[in-house]
């Protein structure tokens, strides 16, 4: 398929049944989508944040908090944005894609209470993936990110790498300063991360490096990437790691059913000819709203869990 419209039989059912199932935000709330075992996600608050046009809006944004942190906790902040089936439903469907449609905030639970199994992904991958997914986990231990889903401009009906340009100053002028000063967020770059999947991976890249002095790590799922476009893709990632003057993480994560899959094991090979350092992963699955929902969801969280807290190798 061409991008993540284009849904397999089976993550058209689920994002049928997803539909059906709204965001969960009070104390003592379950979730239990397709028949799953009900997961309790009261250990996550989830607040709706309204941008205005003095703001870069209309814009809206889903934050998703740590419940289980004193007073005093600081979290690091995670930009995770939603695929092209959203950003094609308007604003409200779109802030809502990480947790009505991907089920984050069960994700976010799941994680405080380990071990994961095939379920909770979903049935997507195998045994022993979950394993060590586990085995990571036990390793590190999910402490908790505030995450901030906005509403994701299509620009996938452009070739122009510049079309992330206004959604970024957004990010940097409106979203981020918000962020920091209405939740328990650390405010310093190296804490703030940015991912995405699909168009959201594209959108994250693009936007993420047009203003990387601003973020600490730059994630990936699935990301749209075009195979024309690796070569200038791999220059403006190249660029931008120069201006910043450090590395900073770099994920590029793909599944072997992803159409995406070969342009971005070329972007990464292309990288890495010119010296950029970047994590390539690839894990099964297809590119529909059961991976979001499975494998997507718990990369996406994990990962960034540890690179906003520098412990990356």
């Amino acid at each position: 398929m061409a991008d993540d419209t284009a849904l397999s039989r089976r993550g058209l059912l689920l994002s049928i049944a997803a539909a059906m199932v709204s965001g969960c935000s009070g104390r003592g709330c379950a979730r239990s989508p397709n028949g799953t075992q009900a997961v309790d996600t009261s250990l996550v608050q989830v607040t709706e944040v309204e941008f205005g046009p003095a703001e870069g809006g209309p814009q809206k944004a889903v934050v998703l908090v740590p419940r289980w942190g004193s007073p005093q906790e600081r979290y690091p902040l995670l930009i995770a944005l939603h695929g092209r089936g959203e950003s094609n439903r308007g604003l409200d469907v779109g802030a809502r894609g990480w947790t009505r449609d991907y089920y984050l905030d069960r994700a976010f639970a799941r994680l405080r209470r380990p071990p994961l199994t095939l379920d909770d992904l979903f049935h997507i991958g195998t045994q022993d993936y979950v394993a060590r997914l586990n085995e990571r986990i036990a390793s590190h231990p999910f402490r908790g990110l505030v995450v901030a889903c906005p509403y994701t401009p299509d620009i996938l009906g452009t070739r122009a790498l510049d079309a992330a340009e206004p959604f970024a100053s957004f990010l940097v002028e409106h979203l981020i300063p918000k962020m920091r000063a209405s939740f328990p967020v650390d405010p310093s770059v190296s804490a703030t991360g940015i991912d995405g999947v699909s168009l959201g991976g594209r959108v994250a890249l693009l936007a993420g490096m047009s203003r990387i002095e601003s973020f600490g790590a730059i994630g990936t799922l699935q990301a749209a990437i075009r195979a024309p476009e690796v070569d200038a893709v791999a220059g403006i990632v190249s660029a931008a790691m120069h201006r910043k003057g450090k590395p900073i993480p770099l994920r590029l994560l793909t599944s072997d059913e992803d159409p995406f899959r070969p342009a971005l094991q070329e972007l990464s090979q292309s990288l890495a000819g010119r010296g950029v350092k970047t994590e390539m992963v690839t894990i099964a699955g297809p590119h529909d709203y059961a991976f979001n929902q499975g494998p997507g969801a718990y990369e996406l969280l994990t990962w960034h869990d540890r690179a906003l807290r520098g412990e990356l190798g």
